[in-house]
């Protein structure tokens, strides 16, 4: 319950430090504004006149809004108009000329729309005195607004409308990169991921909602002119929302695809459907069919709650029933904030409140996978330990005989490419009685660094017993063995040269599967230990004498 409170307390925090620093930022830019030294100025000395035309291509509503005011104090510093429209006709005469225009291009499955745009008109000095008329056309009703006219120089307009826009960018840009590095987290954590999918679904509804957002910006209407399919991808993107929506809260609560989980995923590729089926054929447009993908949405949470109430039935309201609730609850809360926002505003203005939202919830959905990742590790990690002690041998770090039976019983094992070496070390238990267990204990470990060092490099090394050890040599033959054994009788000649009271004797055998010899693997391992049994008693003959 502490911890509860705690985190409200700070949730309440950074909602109030945005909508603190938001204002001083509204309140400069106001400031801002009516400084003269900007560079720029707004043209407030015309009259924006609303009149019924006839309907035509031009103006698809018959409605139509125009302005006009005298040009003054044009030079080559301060000679750029720019104002903001959204899903308008435009039309820019200077005097009698026609200067700008901005329609839509008709074509295939495109918006009837231009588009949210900045349009922009460079003037020439001898423009100055001349009346600029704009007129404006919107191609969905409620659309027509008065534009705020900044002409000046083009630099620093841009740089204010930068500026205005870096709540919503730096918000955008913020759920985007959480999403790329919950990207990268997943992919290197892919061993101890017990659900990769899932995690990567989460990422990709991040990135999604943060492209989304970032292209629904006053500030990418920047590039709406050159790119008209900015205005349209928000429409796209928010086709398929549901289904994201509806997947990314189940994966949270990690429950099956029943009836409750499927119906939002249904409904949504028919709403699709029907919306792409109504632009092809010009019945409506991507925006005008907002409303299916809004039905959609609500379908979609609909079924979410449902979803939820009868996990609680069966399971109770456990960890995943928590998490499924605050999520389906704050991207609701986001969701609602922001459809506010669009219609109050014609689709103008984001304002990035629901950012801020939808960002807590991110940070607090990322707190809980570190947390749940963590527990994982530390689980993984103990799994690991304990799987080690079960195939490893203590002493000498070498895989065990239980490790040695598995991979000869593992499709990696194949008995006519594998040779298998058996070592025997001679006199450990004289060693033992003699100097004592720790000298014993010196003499394997010094035994298996040589072994590893001969034979580590091509192969697996194995303590099968007190004195025995094997090796398999992975696509090698009797040739290569052969001159690793050389390799190896050096290394034991020259450390008993250097050793003061250790005489070390590693005996060793080979072979390699011979169906004409070998019922199975065991009798291939039966022949190499004779060869080291034969090897082992040449060396105690040798020592005699």
């Amino acid at each position: 319950m502490k911890k509860t409170i705690i985190r409200g307390y700070g949730i309440a925090l950074i909602l109030l430090l945005f909508l603190f620093f938001y204002g001083l930022l509204s309140l400069r830019l106001t400031v801002w504004r009516k400084d003269a030294l900007t560079g720029y100025g707004e043209i407030t000395n015309y009259e924006f006149v609303k009149e019924r035309v006839a309907v035509s291509d031009e103006s698809p509503l018959g409605e139509k809004g125009s302005l006009s005011f005298t040009l003054e104090n044009v030079r080559s510093d301060y000679n750029t108009l720019l104002f903001l429209t959204a899903h308008e006709n435009v039309v820019i005469y200077v005097g009698e000329e026609e200067r700008y225009r901005l329609e839509v291009k008709s074509a295939v499955l495109a918006p009837k729309s231009p588009g949210v745009v900045y349009n922009e008109l460079v003037f020439e000095n001898e423009d100055n005195g001349k009346t600029v008329r704009i007129e404006l056309s919107p191609v969905y009703q409620g659309t027509l607004k008065e534009p705020d006219l900044m002409l000046g120089n083009g630099y620093q307009i841009i740089k204010v409308i930068l500026f205005t826009n870096l709540p919503i960018l730096g918000l955008c840009a913020c759920v985007i990169m959480i999403g790329i590095l919950q990207i990268i987290m997943a992919l290197i954590g892919r061993k101890q991921e017990e659900h990769l999918d899932i995690a990567l679904s989460h990422s990709a509804f991040t990135i999604v909602v943060g492209i989304w957002k970032l292209a629904d910006s006053d500030f990418m209407a920047l590039f709406g002119k050159a790119l008209p399919v900015l205005s349209m991808l928000p429409f796209v993107i928010m086709m398929f929302l549901p289904i994201v929506l509806t997947k990314f809260v189940r994966d949270v609560m990690d429950v099956y695809k029943t009836t409750p989980w499927k119906v939002p995923e249904v409904a949504t590729q028919i709403g699709i459907a029907l919306i792409i089926g109504c632009q092809y054929f010009g019945i409506a447009d991507f925006r005008e069919s907002i409303l299916i993908t809004e039905a959609n949405l609500v379908i979609a949470y609909g079924c979410i709650f449902i979803g939820i109430i009868s996990y609680v039935r069966e399971n109770g309201f456990d960890r995943d029933a928590k998490a499924g609730t605050a999520c389906a609850c704050m991207t609701s809360l986001w969701m609602a904030v922001d459809a506010y926002t669009y219609f109050m505003t014609s689709g103008v203005t984001s304002f990035p409140f629901s950012m801020v939202l939808f960002l807590i919830f991110l940070l607090l959905l990322v707190g809980n996978r570190l947390r749940i990742s963590k527990k994982g590790m530390e689980v993984g990690m103990k799994a690991r330990q304990y799987k080690k002690l079960a195939y490893h041998d203590a002493l000498t770090g070498f895989f065990n005989r239980a490790a040695y039976v598995d991979f000869l019983a593992s499709n990696e094992f194949n008995p006519k490419k594998n040779v298998l070496v058996a070592f025997d070390l001679n006199n450990l238990k004289k060693c033992n009685d003699q100097l004592g267990h720790d000298k014993g204990d010196l003499y394997i470990r010094e035994s298996a660094r040589i072994i590893m060092d001969c034979f580590g490099e091509r192969g697996r090394c194995y303590r099968l017993g007190g004195d025995e050890f094997g090796a398999i040599l992975i696509d090698d033959d009797l040739d290569g063995c052969a001159r690793r054994v050389k390799k190896m009788t050096e290394r034991v000649k020259r450390f008993n040269n250097e050793s003061k009271d250790i005489h070390m004797g590693i005996a060793c055998g080979y072979a390699v599967y011979d169906p004409a010899e070998d019922e199975d693997v065991h009798a291939t391992i039966r022949r190499a230990d004779k060869m080291m049994y034969e090897a082992k008693f040449r060396m105690k003959q040798q020592a005699e004498t």
